[in-house]
């Protein structure tokens, strides 16, 4: 049975989710347009996101992401690679989570979650 909960969670996951590789995005375009790795780890890092998206219980939720230590060094001095794209899409996903899940998004999540079930 697919309860309030499920779709709850499947909300923000996807939110999270989607926020995750947002940020990973903005940052891979930023690190093109400056270009300052040398060995091409970063580069790496930011073309293969590593990060996961997972159910800590009691409604609790936790977003792990790799990225190289040149990535956090480089933001020392540019201030646009690291931490501009996360609070951007911490911001974003605030608001989406806050006031996104209506009725018409609860009732597209039932019938993704059931027809992924084949409860239909």
């Amino acid at each position: 049975m697919i309860t309030d909960n499920v779709i709850r969670q499947k909300f923000i996951l996807d939110g999270l989710r989607d926020a995750a590789e947002s940020a990973f995005r903005f940052q891979l375009n930023a690190f093109r347009n400056i270009r300052k790795s040398r060995s091409g780890d970063t580069l790496r890092t930011l073309e293969n996101p590593d990060f996961t998206v997972r159910t800590a219980g009691d409604g609790e939720f936790i977003v792990t992401a790799s990225i190289a230590k040149q990535l956090r060094l480089q933001d020392l001095g540019v201030r646009s690679l690291y931490t501009r794209p996360l609070y951007g899409a911490l911001r974003h996903i605030h608001g989406r989570l806050h006031y996104g899940l209506g009725d018409e998004i609860r009732a597209e999540i039932r019938r993704q979650l059931e027809n992924a079930l084949n409860l239909k």
